[in-house]
This record gives structure tokens, sequence and C-alpha cells, in this order.
């Protein structure tokens, strides 16, 4: 299955080295290490890469054990911690609604 945002599949889309390390939460120096060791590919176009590639290299980088999984980073975590909080009590005002639902 692809992708597809005006005819073309997002796999193809270019997109800049900054892109890329937002979209992969590591930083730009990073992202230019995972590109010096071959993981992501640059497009034809200077200083652009396939979203695909980085995709691909990114994973490549996980399972060979170059980058940590997102779920185990620290800078950028993948997952969000959020308090579960008591319940509120009522407000001190409440509208009934009547029958219409005026």
């Amino acid at each position: 299955m692809s992708v597809l945002h005006r005819k073309k599949p997002l796999r193809d889309w270019l997109i800049t080295a900054d892109e890329g390390a937002k979209a992969l939460h590591i930083t730009k120096q990073g992202f230019k290490a995972l590109v010096r060791e071959g993981f992501i590919r640059s497009a034809d176009r200077a200083g652009m890469y396939r979203l695909g590639a980085v995709i691909d290299g990114h994973a490549e980088a996980v399972r060979l054990g170059r980058l940590a999984p997102p779920h185990k980073r620290t800078n950028a975590p993948a997952v969000f911690f959020c308090e579960v909080l008591p319940e509120t009590p009522a407000l001190p005002y409440s509208a009934s609604i009547d029958q219409d639902g005026l």
C-alpha cells in the first residue's frame, strides 16, 4: 500500500536535513552522522533526502543498534506521560436542558 498526495507517493517527497532530524527526533548532527555512515542516502538534489530513504535508514540504524528505539530515548521520547486527576466536583451552577433543547 502506498500513500499518495497529488499523485505522488509520500516516500518520494524531498525533505531537508533539518526536517529529517525533526522527524526522527534527533539532532541535525546526528542526522548528518547517519548520512555519513550510509544509513540514509541523499537524493539527486543537493541537501535533500527522500522521505522513504530517511524512514528506511532510521529503521536500519535502530535494527543494527546504532540508534536507540524511539520509545527508549531520553532526549525526545515518543511516549507522552500525563497525570490522571481525581474526578472534580460538579460546578455550582448547572443549567438543565428542557425538552426542546433550548
